[in-house]
């Protein structure tokens, strides 16, 4: 929730802007045609989180995942519903809970891909506008129905992820799980049952559907404790009593490919060629190409250009029509850090034969290497 209000270099440490679709990356800014570094960092991420899972396996649905994060800020709710006789007052407070925590994350949400600090101000002058609180509306309303309605169900039922998990793992992984060696020791006092969150007894085996949250662990510690013995449920590499196998080809494999993967995206980002300037252009459309009383030709172009770097730049604007007189207007601009500008440049040049021929816009500014179009010069018949 912190991440968006961190600023480095005068912007969010990460935060995919959707107003100018820049991507804000703790200290660097990647525009759309620069993401290509961004897919090869994704399968390092991707290849790293299949290690962690195949070693240590669900650790992060029972210690990281926001659902199951969510699931125990709200776990007032689940109490008072577990109560003989509620009391009216306590379960509002519950409800209420559920209400708070749904409208703060769901615009924690939107806040990684709108400023949070405009956000917040937009909101206390009331003028949030639609987009931005019809989208909140409706992730908060998902996120309200999923914390009271459907919880660790989502885990057991919906989840691909827990889905998935059960592919990845192997003999070796670590899996909260039962003894079955001491059967005998179990009273059946079902406290395992009563705090699980997706509702399953783990005394049946593994399952797909638990999370490893390690309630049933808590619940088993002190009830075998008054008797002196040790939790029938606690964490194993593999079945309770087998012996533990560290290094196995499935982890040798993926490590070997998070490294590439890594090794890839670190060689993207060095090698990826970054113009502080961006030039685009095209004849315009909306403009026929002329002939001016003096005999000069006259076209229009629509131009783009976008100022990708940190500084104000001063640009020049010329075309150069294989040596030809060629005057443009406007020849000069001035665009700000991130400036996207559209605009219409009506060049003249000194007449030719009739024909298209081509011809290439020029931008330039101090500090940068001169930017270079090629369009199209259209020189029409005399009248």
């Amino acid at each position: 929730m912190a991440l968006p209000f961190a600023s480095i270099r005068g912007e969010s440490a990460l935060r995919f802007d959707v107003g100018t679709l820049r991507l804000h990356f703790f200290g660097a800014t990647l525009w759309m045609g620069e993401l290509f570094p961004l897919l090869l960092g994704t399968l390092t991420l991707l290849f790293a989180f299949l290690i962690v899972t195949l070693v240590w396996g669900r650790v992060w649905c029972g210690y990281s995942c926001p659902q199951t994060l969510l699931a125990d800020l709200t776990r007032p709710l689940v109490l008072e519903r577990a109560r003989k006789r509620r009391r009216p007052l306590r379960l509002a407070l519950a409800w209420a809970l559920v209400a708070g925590v749904a409208a703060l994350f769901s615009a924690a949400t939107l806040w990684y891909f709108v400023p949070p600090q405009a956000f917040l101000a937009r909101l206390l002058g009331g003028e949030l506008g639609s987009v931005l609180s019809g989208s909140w509306i409706v992730l908060g309303l998902t996120l309200f129905l999923d914390l009271g309605f459907v919880r660790g169900s989502f885990c057991a039922t919906t989840c691909p992820y827990a889905k998935f998990q059960g592919v990845l793992f192997d003999a070796n992984t670590l899996v909260v799980a039962y003894d079955p060696r001491r059967d005998d020791e179990c009273i059946d006092c079902l406290a395992c049952v009563r705090v699980c969150p997706t509702g399953i007894d783990i005394r049946d085996g593994l399952q797909a559907a638990c999370i490893h949250c390690a309630e049933c662990v808590d619940a088993c510690l002190p009830i075998m404790a008054r008797r002196s013995r040790p939790t029938l449920v606690s964490y194993s590499f593999g079945e309770p009593g087998t012996a533990r196998r560290r290094l196995r080809p499935a982890v040798v494999a993926l490590c070997a490919a998070t490294a590439v993967a890594a090794a890839g995206t670190v060689a993207a980002a060095v090698e990826m060629e970054r113009a502080s300037l961006e030039l685009n252009a095209a004849l315009s459309s909306q403009y026929q190409p002329r002939r001016a009383d003096d005999g000069r030709v006259v076209n229009a172009y629509a131009v783009a250009l976008e100022n990708r770097g940190r500084r104000r730049l001063q640009v020049n604007l010329s075309l150069d029509a294989g040596g030809r007189e060629a005057q443009v207007r406007p020849a000069e601009l001035t665009l700000a850090p991130g400036e996207h500008r559209a605009l219409t440049l009506v060049a003249t040049v000194r007449g030719g034969r009739a024909g298209v021929g081509s011809a290439a816009l020029v931008a330039s500014a101090a500090g940068l290497a001169p930017l270079r179009a090629r369009v199209a010069l259209v020189v029409p018949e005399e009248p």
